[in-house]
């Protein structure tokens, strides 16, 4: 065993493993908790410190790490983060991993542990779901010289999305259409399980620093857990396969039922095609941390009623004034950085526009105007300070397009080993009325950066 001397910091603090997580560790004397959250604490203890940070800033990510020797690493993007997101949530989860990348190097952090998925054996056509935890894996790879990755299957515990979701289905219907997905094989794991393995993962460094498949005693179809979850709710739900069902349908009835987000719900019903079981060269060794049985699990946690489902809440910064992200893959052609890519932009655009919008560049200042610098549409300043070859920050200082914006800003940053660029604006607050932006200015945008990505592509192949 290895006692740490300095702060372990939980990222994803509010969420449903994280909130289990720290309630488990509060008697863990080894310890000294730093939770990461937008929202306010909901659980308290005196080796627990609570910081709170805009998961987008890499500013914030690392001011949040001081200290700390170690991150579990619990964050996903699948709900919106601003009034009006352009990007899928797989981009918007690389660009969080990549913060978390850079920040723990930058502050030294020794020890990482990521909570993912499991993974099908055949892994060449994934889910964009599937697919997005191991560019995270991929990304948090180099974030610290001991990186801990664990893949788990569902999750079965009160407040889980996924627990709630089976739940949920079998108390609102009394006959059930199981499509052929729910014949795919599964390898549930309870929560307090989960968290021993958690916890053994921050405190034993004989188990650190490898990839870790987690899952309970028992391999079970999806039909199989349904029925379980029936007999425990004293249900008896007709049930009827319909092979022809297709995922698309299944995505609307899950949604439909349940009260789940869809954009929570699409994306996991996607990767439900694929057999997603523990690898036996891979099976995490203390296999006596995880040995609850499924019908035990149910039992335990079906006896409680319902609580706080917190993937399923409108997420709190959509309580903020009217503001925007939009994240944009693009790729990045060889033998240039971000760097080159910025500068490319503000070449092109004008190109783009022909005579319509014009730039122009002053030492650290970026100016989009129409007709004459008088009519300014946008005014970028460039941070020396933060950016870098690989990263470049430039942040947006007014403009008739924009109010006065505090931490609005334009980012472009190297990610998956130089492979792509990430477009990214953040914390954007547009002048015209709400309405019309969306319809205009931000369609315009998507427009521009699609455009701005076949430019690339087509340098790369030339």
């Amino acid at each position: 065993m290895t006692i740490l001397q300095g702060k372990t910091l939980i990222a994803g603090a509010s969420g449903f493993i994280g909130q289990a997580l720290l309630k488990k560790l509060q008697s863990d004397p080894q310890l000294s908790i730093v939770a990461l959250s937008r929202q306010q604490p909901s659980v308290g203890h005196e080796r627990l410190e609570w910081r709170q940070a805009d998961i987008f800033s890499l500013k914030d990510i690392a001011l949040a790490m001081e200290g700390c020797d170690q991150v579990v690493y619990l964050v996903h993007s699948m709900l919106p983060s601003a009034s009006l997101v352009q990007g899928t949530f797989y981009d918007l989860d690389l660009i969080l991993a990549d913060n978390f990348a850079r920040a723990a190097r930058q502050v030294g952090v020794k020890h990482v542990v990521y909570l993912g998925g499991l993974l099908p054996k055949d892994q060449d056509k994934l889910s964009w779901h599937l697919k997005s935890r191991l560019e995270v894996e991929q990304c948090l790879s180099l974030a610290a010289p001991r990186v801990t990755v664990l893949r788990a299957g569902m999750v079965i515990g009160q407040g889980g999305s996924s627990f709630a979701i089976l739940r949920r289905l079998v108390q609102r219907l009394p006959m059930m259409l199981c499509p052929s997905w729910t014949s795919t094989l599964s390898q549930p794991i309870d929560l307090d399980d989960l968290l021993k393995v958690l916890q053994c993962c921050l405190t034993d460094e004989s188990v650190q620093g490898k990839t870790w498949d987690v899952g309970g005693p028992k391999v079970m179809t999806y039909q199989e857990m349904m029925a379980a979850m029936a007999r425990s709710l004293g249900k008896r739900p007709m049930m009827i396969s319909v092979g022809a069902f297709s995922l698309n349908m299944s995505r609307f009835w899950v949604t439909f039922v349940t009260g789940a987000p869809k954009a929570l719900v699409y994306p996991l019903v996607l990767s439900l095609r694929y057999a997603m079981l523990v690898r036996e060269k891979a099976r995490f060794p203390r296999t006596e941390l995880m040995q609850t049985p499924f019908e035990d699990s149910l039992k335990h946690w079906v006896s409680k009623v319902e609580g706080d489902v917190h993937a399923f809440h409108t997420p709190v910064v959509l309580r903020e004034p009217k503001h925007v992200r939009s994240v944009q893959r693009l790729v990045l052609p060889t033998g240039k950085d971000a760097a080159w890519v910025a500068d490319e932009y503000f070449r092109w655009l004008p190109r783009f526009f022909s005579f319509i919008i014009r730039t122009q560049v002053e030492g650290t200042v970026c100016r989009f105007y129409f007709v004459t610098p008088k009519l300014t549409l946008l005014l970028l300043d460039k941070s020396v300070e933060r950016s870098a070859p690989d990263r470049q920050l430039l942040y947006i200082r007014g403009g008739l397009l924009a109010r006065e914006q505090g931490r609005g800003r334009l980012e472009f940053r190297e990610v998956l080993e130089r492979r792509h660029v990430l477009a990214a604006i953040h914390d954007f607050r547009p002048a015209l009325p709400w309405m019309i932006y969306k319809w205009t200015q931000a369609v315009v945008h998507l427009i521009v950066m699609n455009a701005f990505g076949r430019h690339l592509q087509s340098i790369k192949e030339s």
